[in-house]
């Protein structure tokens, strides 16, 4: 099924993060998870908010997988609601992402709060998708881990949220279910942070397009 796939591609940087379950601990979806329990987060912009369905009757999902572009491999994280594909794009050499993912895989659950524009009538999607307990290909690359991190991980990242080349390659992961839009942002934890400071606004580097290959590991 052929899909037309609006890039949605900005000059701005969108920016994701790993957070605490907190508040959310309450919530039914959540139940059995502890408050300190890993939790995505990313924003939505004001003119992307049509594409974010509430969650109730929703159709969703959440996978994992490593995308290899520009010669630095990176974790992918994508949760699918309905037509809407949200990318997270992380640091594969980040111990604290790899922490996260363990957490998730032994919980077999993936607490995410989608956050709104303050303009916006809804403040936020909260849900808590399934993902299998099950190891992945993706273990493979857990090699990574703990490696130093250099500036050319942040450039990598950088370039390919800005690239559009997750949105033209990204697949539906729900079937009979025609994607609509593809959002990326890059999951920013602590050891990046240094790097955004100040540069939430750079503009799309220009880089030639190299051939590259995306991975999905459920």
């Amino acid at each position: 099924m052929e899909a037309f796939i609006p890039l949605n591609i900005d000059p701005f940087i969108a920016v994701g993060h790993l957070t605490r379950l907190g508040q959310f601990q309450t919530s039914k979806q959540a139940k059995g998870l502890s408050v300190d329990f890993p939790m995505l987060s990313c924003p939505i912009a004001a003119e992307d908010t049509h594409f974010v369905p509430s969650v109730g009757g929703v159709s969703y999902g959440m996978g994992f997988g490593n995308v290899s572009a520009f010669g630095s491999p990176l974790m992918t994280m994508r949760l699918q609601l309905n037509g809407t594909q949200i990318y997270w794009l992380a640091d594969l050499t980040d111990p604290e992402v790899w922490a996260a993912y363990d957490r998730w895989k032994r919980a077999g659950r993936v607490p995410i709060s989608l956050n709104f524009d303050a303009s916006n009538k809804r403040e936020r999607v909260f849900c808590v998708p399934e993902v299998s307990r099950k190891p992945s290909s993706l273990e493979e690359l857990r090699v990574y881990a703990g490696k130093p991190l250099t500036d050319y991980v942040w450039e990598t990242m950088m370039t390919l949220s800005t690239s559009g080349l997750l949105q033209r390659q990204a697949t539906t992961d729900l079937p009979d279910v025609r994607l609509e839009c593809v959002l990326v942002n890059l999951l920013v934890t602590k050891r990046l942070e240094p790097f955004v400071k100040g540069r939430l606004h750079d503009r799309k580097p220009k880089v030639a397009m190299p051939s590259s290959r995306l991975r999905d590991a459920i």
